[in-house]
């Protein structure tokens, strides 16, 4: 667990944007992504878009070693330079590209680190119109144990909607105390569906409540009311929380 917040810590570390003197066409942004990526950190890789979204999928050795030492060291260091070179290829091109993802996963797919970024957020934060803290915030960073192969397999056209679900869904795991673990299903009609994945304890309603109100309240400012109300449904699919706006 401390190596897992060690990375994600790391990883959220603010990326080193600076003006660049090439322009990537959107016609070969793709190529020209991987192209820089193996010529700044030795390392293959895979870029897709679909609709807004660019993915950029690595396969590092080392992510799964134990401990904090030079192997896994250098695996962090490949994805940084992978994050790094994501946003600066679009911050430098013509395209229209509106979320970006790396997703960095060992050979033997047994751990998988994946990290969401709105292209308008880090332009927000470039142009210090948003402080660090809040940038932070804006930044998904998940990490997965099974199904890395699906996982890898699913590229979709990334939503402002999907996105800020997923984010509370991640910072809600990672509160101690609420007793669950959970999982952003979907976003209809303007509430945003979070489903039970398992208990790990006996839940704490109350914590789980004012958590939710407070993230739904703050989302809703940072990214302009993505949606009014969040359900939290247990095994059967039985609504078990319900925080709106107007409570």
């Amino acid at each position: 667990m401390k190596k897992i917040k060690y990375l994600a810590l790391l990883l959220l570390i603010s990326f080193i944007l600076s003006s660049c003197e090439v322009t990537y066409k959107k016609e070969t942004l793709t190529q020209d992504l991987e192209k820089l990526l193996e010529k700044e950190a030795g390392q293959k890789s895979k870029a897709y878009i679909v609709g807004k979204t660019l993915y950029l999928d690595i396969k590092v050795d080392g992510l799964n070693s134990p401990g904090a030492g030079e192997v896994f060291s250098k695996a962090l260091r490949k994805v940084q330079i992978a994050c790094g070179d994501i946003s600066r290829v679009v911050l430098s091109s013509n395209s229209d590209i509106n979320f970006m993802v790396v997703t960095a996963y060992d050979p033997t797919y047994t751990i998988l680190f994946r990290v969401v970024q709105n292209i308008d957020d880090i332009k927000s934060y470039f142009y210090m119109r948003i402080s660090r803290s809040d940038y932070e915030s804006r930044s998904l960073v998940e990490m997965f144990g099974s199904s890395i192969h699906k996982i890898i397999r699913d590229k979709h056209d990334i939503s402002k909607e999907e996105f800020v679900g997923r984010i509370i869904a991640t910072r809600l795991n990672a509160l101690e105390g609420t007793g669950v673990s959970v999982k952003s299903l979907e976003v209809r009609n303007k509430v945003l569906f979070l489903g039970v994945l398992e208990n790990g304890g006996e839940k704490n309603v109350p914590l789980i409540e004012e958590f939710l109100k407070k993230q739904l309240i703050d989302y809703s400012k940072k990214y302009n009311n993505p949606f009014n109300s969040i359900e939290l449904l247990n095994f059967k699919g039985r609504v078990g929380i319900s925080i709106s706006l107007n409570d």
